[in-house]
């Protein structure tokens, strides 16, 4: 497994949106190296790594006995915005049945309505794939078991726990358990004994279970007897409805043959005369607003037509009368300048003739007209006005009052002619009264009933329930005999079983303690300057005590080791273990040399730090890999950055290159 990318957005320490590229340009170069002060952001790195691949499960430096979503909140840069929150994400490449896959994590949160809101996106091959986000956590346990990352992802402290001799043995039981999954086998050890101290509890509980049969026994019984009454008691209940509801019937068809429902709708109908009056009273006010306005004039109509026809005739001969005088001076120069032209004599007189005959004809058009009305041009238009009015308008209002006036009237002697037919209170009263105490009668009766019929369906339910559980009980009782021995069983096997485990995992600590052995020993002689202290190295597979043995055999005393040479040790032990996971993956170191002399840092730069894995990340202060371990280590280094980080912004940005 190859990491590639990693990028970092308002997370810890680093503002804005970060890429670091963290792929080896060869086998030769491993190491990609981080240079940063105390406090720039190495450990955060490391947390990111972590956070972005396991998410709660992620065993962050950071955290501590915080919530998974207190992390999340206060690990979103100070400067950024917490409603846009945070985001990592992480490529990586794995070889899968030959194939290269990349596989994109994008791991993003913020604050949104108090709460933080997480969202994870997983890439494959650079496509969303929707069946590996959900199933990401165990995809990522395939990758890298959270419980295995302690060898790969490892800091100062860890190597500081480990170096100390007399704390080892704990750190190095839990080491070795996740290696092996010895874990797993002894969380079935605890669910094993949790079964056997139920299983005998339930063997407790067989006498009871017997006197409960007695018991609900005579539940059953109590529970049947009442059934019985309730169901006489709901047959009488019945007869009384019927007989009652036929006593309603007969005095309703009384009431309503008597004139009961048209004595109900008395009110109704007095109320809609009422409104009917009021209604006909508004028609014939609008009949007589009508009547003093343009109304009468429709009796005139014909006349005001005449009288139009009138107005234009005169208009017409007055303009003819002023056209005569213009036509006789036209004709008076139309003759003199055809005079003028000798023309023949008849043609000459012809023209005066038609002249003439034409004047003469206008002349006897405008003298048949007869007395005239002597309308103005504003008279005449005003009469227009009216005349259209009075063929459309007031007709129309006129018929639509009319209209609604004959309908009110209609309606009007409709609701007379039915009030007249509705009997009055004291002809109705008696059979009024009678009615009423039949619908009360039978509601009593009715109510009755459904007060049995409630009563039984609660008792019915409750024997059909006790009659289920007696039924199980019983069936309880028949194969008490067989589920005790069945317990039994169970028990016995159950101590086997944790007998067995027990030998398994004392088979398997010591079938793989020699290798891990093996391979601590041979990574501690690697980085061991003194190359004849240690010939021998010995785990307690019970105990997992760490035992040292000299050239001579003899166990070696913790004493005999300096700080450098403990921390050493430390790094073989998680270097060994590394190796005895069998799984080809990355190395991730933090701070590794702080108690480490020059001769030690030398060894661990030049025997471990190269060859800890086919890629490995390595975290440092400037005091740690300096000028002179830097120029040892740089023909294995890929790539290196800088943490730099600017104390009045609060920000560290990743720039290309080392301290120097």
């Amino acid at each position: 497994m190859i990491v590639e990318q990693l990028v970092l957005q308002n997370f810890g320490v680093y503002g804005g949106r970060q890429v670091i590229d963290l792929a080896p340009p060869s086998r030769q170069r491993p190491i990609t190296l981080f240079g940063g002060y105390n406090g720039g952001g190495k450990t955060t790195l490391l947390d990111a790594l972590q956070l972005a691949m396991y998410g709660k499960l992620a065993r962050c430096s950071n955290r501590g006995d915080l919530a998974y979503d207190d992390f999340l909140r206060r690990s979103i840069h100070w400067g950024a915005d917490a409603t846009d929150g945070a985001a990592l994400e992480l490529q990586i490449r794995r070889v899968i049945e030959g194939r290269s896959h990349v596989f994109r994590v994008h791991r993003s949160w913020g604050v949104r309505a108090g709460g933080v809101r997480e969202r994870v996106e997983v890439f494959r091959n650079g496509e969303f794939d929707s069946v590996l986000t959900e199933q990401w956590g165990e995809q990522v346990d395939e990758l890298l078991p959270v419980r295995l990352s302690n060898f790969f992802f490892f800091d100062g402290e860890k190597i500081e726990a480990l170096a100390d001799l007399g704390r080892s043995t704990e750190v190095l039981t839990t080491a070795i358990s996740s290696l092996l999954g010895l874990d797993l086998v002894d969380q079935l050890a605890v669910d094993l004994t949790v079964l056997e101290r139920r299983k005998r509890a339930e063997q407790k509980g067989g006498d009871s279970e017997r006197a409960a049969v007695d018991a609900a026994k005579a539940e059953i019984d109590r529970l049947a007897a009442r059934r019985a009454d309730l169901t006489v008691d709901r047959a009488a209940a019945q007869n009384a409805l019927d007989f009652a509801e036929k006593k309603l019937r007969e005095a309703e068809e009384r009431y309503r043959l008597s004139g009961g429902d048209a004595y109900e709708r008395r009110v109704e109908l007095e109320a809609a005369r009422k409104a009917c009056i009021e209604q006909l009273q508004r028609a014939e006010e609008q009949l007589r607003e009508l009547a003093a306005e343009a109304a009468p004039l429709l009796m005139v109509r014909n006349a005001l037509g005449i009288v139009a026809s009138q107005a234009d005739a005169e208009e017409k001969a007055n303009v003819t009368k002023s056209l005569l005088d213009v036509l006789a001076e036209r004709d008076k120069g139309t003759l003199a300048a055809a005079r003028k032209a000798k023309p023949p004599k008849a043609l000459l007189e012809e023209l005066e003739r038609f002249l003439a005959a034409d004047r003469k004809q206008r002349t006897a058009a405008s003298r048949k007209l007869g007395p005239g009305v002597g309308l103005s041009a504003e008279g005449r238009e005003e009469l227009k006005l009216l005349r259209s009015m009075l063929e459309t308008e007031v007709p129309a209002s006129v018929r639509k009052v009319l209209k609604q006036h004959d309908e009110l009237q209609a309606k009007l002697a409709k609701l007379d002619r039915k009030l007249a037919s509705a009997p009055d209170r004291d002809a109705i009263n008696r059979l009024f009264e009678a009615r009423n105490s039949g619908i009360e009668g039978a509601a009593r009766a009715q109510q009755k009933l459904n007060a049995i019929d409630a009563e039984l369906q609660q008792v019915t339910r409750e024997h059909d329930a006790k009659w289920s559980s007696f039924a199980r009980t019983m069936q309880d009782v028949v194969h008490e005999g067989f589920e005790r021995e069945a317990t039994s069983r169970i028990i016995s096997h159950s101590g086997t079983v944790r007998q067995s485990l027990q030998q398994f995992r004392g088979t398997v600590v010591q079938r793989h303690v020699r290798r891990i052995e093996a391979l601590v020993l041979e990574s501690f002689r690697q980085l061991l300057r003194k190359q004849a202290l240690v010939s021998d190295l010995k785990i307690d597979p019970v105990t997992f005590v760490l035992s040292l043995y000299g050239v001579d055999g003899r166990q070696l005393s913790p004493e005999r080791l300096s700080a450098g040479e403990r921390q050493l040790l430390a790094v073989s032990i998680i270097w060994g273990l590394a190796r005895a996971s069998g799984r080809s993956l990355p190395a991730v170191i933090d701070t590794p040399l702080g108690r480490l002399d020059s001769h030690h840092r030398s060894h661990l730069v030049q025997r471990y730090f190269p060859f800890a894995s086919h890629q490995v990340l390595l975290l440092s202060t400037d005091e740690e890999i300096d000028e002179r371990y830097y120029e040892k280590l740089k023909p294995a280094i890929g790539r290196s950055y800088h943490l730099a980080s600017d104390a009045k912004t609060g920000v560290t940005r990743i720039e290309s290159g080392y301290f120097w």
